[in-house]
Formats: C-alpha cells, sequence, structure tokens
C-alpha cells in the first residue's frame, strides 16, 4: 500500500499502485462502457427481432442484475478471493455477452443483460471493495480522479465505437466492443495480487439481497405502464421493500449494510443517503434529457448524445482539479459546494428548456458534472474511513450498489412524473416547460437535501489529497 508521503501522480501510476489501478480502472471501464456501447445497437436489435414491447426490460434487468451482483459481492469476494471471484463474474459477463450476440429472439438479448449486470455489479463491487486496503487515504481522491476519468472516456467513446459496429457490421458486433475491456481485466487480475481488509470474512445475507432484488424488481415494474396509479404504486410499493430491508437487515439473518448505514446522526449514513440522492436526482432529470433536447430543438443523435456526455467529461476534469486541494478543509469545502452545482444545473436546465435556449442546456451539464467531480470522491472516501475495520471492504463493495439503486429510483420517478405531467403530449405539441419544471425541480430538491446531508459528512484529520 502506498504510504501517507506518497502522494504524487508517479508513485500512483508506477509499480504495483500502477497494476492495482489498472485492474480496477479496467473494472469500472467494463461497466462503463458495457453501459453505453449498445445504446445504438438495441433498436436495431428490437427491430429486427420484434422486441419493442419489451425494449425497457434490456436495461431494467440490467440494473436488477447489478443489485443482486452487488449485494452479493463482498461474499462471493470473501469466500473465493479476489482473483477466483474476478474471473467467474468474467466467465459469467462473457455467457450474458454471447448470449446477445447470438440471440435468436429478444428474450435471449434480455436474458444475456440480466446475466451481465450481475456480473458487473460483482465486478465493480470487488473492484470498490479493494481500495481501502490498497491505496491509502492520501490518494483515495486521485484514484476516484482516475476513474472519472475512466467513466468521461467510455461515455465518450461506447456510443460511438458501438455505433460504427452496429452501422459497419450488424447490432451482433456492437455487443462485442467491451471485450478490450474484459482482455485488460483478466490481465491486470492475473498481474495483481490484491490485498483485503482484516476483518472476519462476510456472510450471505439471503432475506436482505432478496428484498433488494424485490425493491428494484417492483421499481422496474413502475415502467411497464404508462398508467399514473400502476407508476404510484410501484414507487410506494418499491421504497417500502427497501426500507423493509434496512430496517430488517440484522434481525432476520447475517447483516448485509456496515452499522450506521441509512443513520442519519452517522458519517457513513449520510454519505450513503448522498450517493443515493444525488444518482437519484441525476437519474430523474437525465432519463428523458435526449428525448427533449431532440424534440425541442430538432437536434441530431450524434450532437444530442455529446451534449449528454458533456456532464461525464466535466465530472472527469473537475474530479481530476480537486484531487490536488491538500487542506482538509478545503476539500469538505468542495465537497458540500458540489450538491449546490448540481442545484443550480438543475434549475437551469428547465429553464433552458421553458425559454428554448440550447446553450443553458450544455452549461447545465456542466455544472451538474462539476457538482459530482467535486464532491463525488470525497463522500466515498469519507464512508470508506467511517466503516469499523471489520467493515471496511464490505461498505466500499456496497457504495457502487447504493448509486445504481438510486439510479433505478430516478429512473422510476422520472417515468411517473412523465405520465402524469404528460410529457409526450407536451412534446408533440412543442410545449415541454411545464414538464421541465416538475422532471427537474424533483431533481433540484434532491440536490437540496444532498446539500444539507453534507454537512454531516467529514474526511478524518490528516488525510490529504
Amino acid at each position: 500500500m502506498l504510504t501517507r508521503t506518497d502522494t504524487g501522480w508517479k508513485t500512483l501510476l508506477s509499480g504495483r499502485n500502477g497494476l492495482m489501478l489498472g485492474l480496477i480502472s479496467a473494472g469500472i471501464g467494463l461497466h462503463a462502457f458495457n453501459q453505453f456501447a449498445i445504446v445504438a445497437a438495441m433498436p436495431l436489435a428490437a427491430a429486427e427481432l420484434g422486441g419493442r414491447d419489451w425494449f425497457s426490460w434490456v436495461y431494467s434487468l440490467y440494473f436488477i442484475g447489478s443489485i443482486a451482483g452487488g449485494t452479493s459481492a463482498a461474499y462471493l469476494r470473501d469466500r473465493l478471493g479476489v482473483k477466483s471471484s474476478l474471473f467467474w463474474s468474467m466467465a459469467l459477463f462473457s455467457l450474458g455477452g454471447l448470449m446477445a450476440v447470438l440471440a435468436p429472439s429478444f428474450f435471449f438479448i434480455v436474458a444475456g443483460r440480466l446475466l451481465q449486470g450481475i456480473a458487473d455489479g460483482l465486478i465493480v463491487a470487488i473492484c470498490y471493495s479493494l481500495i481501502p486496503a490498497n491505496f491509502s487515504s492520501a490518494v483515495t481522491a486521485k484514484v476516484f480522479a482516475v476513474e472519472a476519468t475512466v467513466w468521461a472516456v467510455a461515455a465518450l467513446l461506447g456510443p460511438l465505437i458501438g455505433g460504427l459496429l452496429a452501422e459497419a457490421f450488424s447490432w451482433h458486433a456492437a455487443f462485442l466492443a467491451v471485450t478490450p475491456f474484459l482482455i485488460l481485466l483478466g490481465l491486470f487480475t492475473l498481474l495483481t495480487t490484491p490485498e483485503t481488509g482484516s476483518a472476519a470474512k462476510a456472510a450471505f445475507a439471503p432475506l436482505a439481497v432478496a428484498l433488494c432484488v424485490t425493491a428494484s424488481f417492483i421499481f422496474a415494474l413502475s415502467s411497464a405502464t404508462g398508467v399514473i396509479g400502476w407508476q404510484v404504486a410501484c414507487l410506494v410499493l418499491g421504497s417500502l421493500a427497501l426500507a423493509l430491508t434496512v430496517t430488517t437487515d440484522g434481525k432476520l439473518g447475517p447483516r448485509l449494510f456496515p452499522a450506521g448505514a441509512f443513520r442519519l446522526g452517522s458519517v457513513i449514513g449520510h454519505g450513503i443517503w448522498m450517493l443515493f440522492l444525488m444518482s437519484a436526482g441525476h437519474a430523474s432529470g437525465a432519463t428523458y434529457l435526449a428525448l427533449i433536447i431532440r424534440d425541442v430543438w430538432g437536434i441530431g443523435p450524434a450532437a444530442v448524445g455529446y451534449i449528454v456526455v458533456a456532464m461525464a467529461l466535466t465530472w472527469s476534469a473537475v474530479a481530476m482539479a480537486s484531487s490536488r486541494i491538500k487542506s482538509l478543509k478545503g476539500r469538505h469545502f468542495a465537497m458540500r459546494a458540489g450538491p449546490l452545482f448540481q442545484l443550480a444545473g438543475f434549475l437551469m436546465i428547465a429553464v433552458s428548456i421553458d425559454v428554448r435556449e440550447i446553450l443553458l442546456v450544455v452549461l447545465s451539464q456542466m455544472a451538474i458534472g462539476t457538482g459530482f467531480g467535486l464532491s463525488w470522491a470525497a463522500i466515498n472516501q469519507a464512508s470508506m474511513e467511517a466503516a469499523g475495520d471489520e467493515e471496511r471492504d464490505r461498505a466500499s463493495a456496497l457504495l457502487p450498489t447504493m448509486s445504481t439503486a438510486g439510479y433505478a429510483v430516478g429512473s422510476a420517478l422520472a417515468g411517473m412524473i412523465a405520465a402524469a405531467t404528460g410529457l409526450t403530449r407536451q412534446l408533440s405539441q412543442g410545449d415541454p416547460g411545464q414538464v421541465a419544471y416538475w422532471l427537474y425541480g424533483t431533481s433540484a430538491a434532491a440536490a437540496l437535501v444532498t446539500f444539507l446531508l453534507g454537512f454531516g459528512v467529514r474526511l478524518k484529520a490528516g488525510n490529504k489529497g
């Protein structure tokens, strides 16, 4: 592990540290690229195989699988070891990919994406769990800055490469675009010997995992119809299932969540809520953003894509810059300022749609990305540090899963708002302004709550970036 004095980029990127960073980056890159590379191929596959009615389930079951994998990752890692669990996850991911590539019907694509979701959740959670034991707190911000850059590059190149493969060959080829990341992950897994924490092996918590999967499935059902009553019922029932998961954790079987998770007044509780709400708020606003931009301004797919990607690119640039902040006071200030940038960004999008100003949309995307870049690394680091030594790896593995859960809730909430406010009808009439205020006002409310929660998240003294 890096010592506290070894905080420079040269030390982080060289030797064993560079290999470990490569392993984690390959896992994060696989996760990000896999999401973006199939965007252009899915409409073509649905049209050829007659899967329009099941289109949303390609994404819904993927997220459900990710939550199932993420919540099981600590147990699998401790039972099989880091390398074996990663290789088994890669094998499952490859099987899901082959099912999609060779799909004779749309059902095989849906099933393949479910398997890839499970594998993806496992891989990302295992990679996150390796950060505390292999990197000191002094460089954690730089590690997350690198991962933000990996995510941004995947967001930039994924749709482009997937689209080119689908156009040059067929939609089948787009599912192979992620292969280089899979090979890199395998190579780095062979070349590294990751350290793990000193905690006792994580126990499998079947009831808690089942409740998490059930909640995510209920949220996914909300997209099955545009009926507002159905969507409200799914949102309420899904929220109740999540609440039941938290309240029964450790009482009816082994614990899944670390001590203090979701509890207001604890650092890790505030941190998890912040990650959840930042993801949910972003999903609530981003779900229909591309559709709104296309219909309001008549912009082509490529331009729409790069307006959307502006958020990820800004996130990466700001994360790199903020990782250079040395003082604890400065890092806390940046972390707590992040949600305010998001608040401004969400409100700006609503106004820009109402007044038909595309430049404001771009600036709002950059403001939202700035918010993530300022806050994300510090929130994750503080949450990891707040967990006791016995639970640090388990807590770290669950952090990306809480973000995924936030995206699932945010997407369901966006669908409910769109149905209640008649988004499709308003777009056809050329007047989505009122709908935009509901969508992005909801996201802004989440950002405001996130800002208030930030005062309960504190990095440990002595950890400089």
